[in-house]
């Protein structure tokens, strides 16, 4: 009689039900794995995908930047692309994010400047918000104009003054420029502008008991 340790052949060699059992849970790991490889590479290309269309694009990933940072800072809730304002705050303040680098308006030229496009949306239209936060990166050539030693400036702009540090803009809609040299910067916009810049710490404390404007 055969032996009865040994219940079934596989691949023409004798196996216990044991080892049965331990072959069939590798397998079964096995597919496990290769299932979660097979999930985990497609979110890769996924990522890879979205890396490139940032690197093609590099205002949209400007404007994450900016978007990020601040609804970290306040402890807000990032809204959907497109929406008519970025950060919803304690669930009713609405904010309206822009970022910008340090441009060079002038090649060639040392001065620098922040440029914050459509504040109020396309051709002045879209955007309802309570407060617009304007981020940029610093110039390091004034430390001592800034309020903190923040690598990012801020301006905190309440929605009904948002006018007064704007220019017009007939193709796309309004902007608002600055130069980095704070001292230079003179005309009423810019003026209007100097007087909303916030330190780092004070937009948590600020927006911990804000109310819709």
């Amino acid at each position: 009689m055969p032996n009865q340790s040994f219940e079934r052949t596989f691949f023409g060699m004798p196996q216990s039900a044991a080892q049965l059992q331990r072959l069939a849970l590798r397998m079964s790991t096995v597919e496990a794995l290769l299932a979660e490889n097979s999930t985990l590479q497609r979110r890769v290309n996924q990522l890879e995908t979205e890396l490139s269309f940032l690197r093609a694009h590099p205002i949209f990933l400007q404007g994450l930047k900016g978007e990020t940072l601040i609804a970290t800072l306040t402890g807000g809730e990032l809204t959907s692309f497109a929406a008519e304002h970025d950060i919803v705050v304690s669930g009713d303040v609405k904010l309206e994010v822009k970022f910008s680098k340090l441009n060079i308006p002038v090649p060639g030229s040392s001065t620098r400047r922040w440029n914050w496009s459509k504040p109020l949306g396309w051709k002045d239209k879209g955007k309802v918000y309570d407060f617009l936060l304007l981020v940029g990166d610093k110039d390091a050539r004034y430390p001592d104009q800034y309020r903190d030693s923040s690598p990012y400036v801020f301006f905190l702009v309440p929605r009904h003054q948002v006018l007064s540090v704007c220019n017009s803009g007939a193709a796309i809609g309004a902007n608002v420029q600055l130069t980095t040299n704070l001292t230079r910067a003179l005309s009423p916009t810019s003026l209007a502008l100097k007087s909303f810049m916030v330190p780092e710490a004070e937009i948590a404390a600020v927006f911990s008991n804000a109310r819709p404007a």
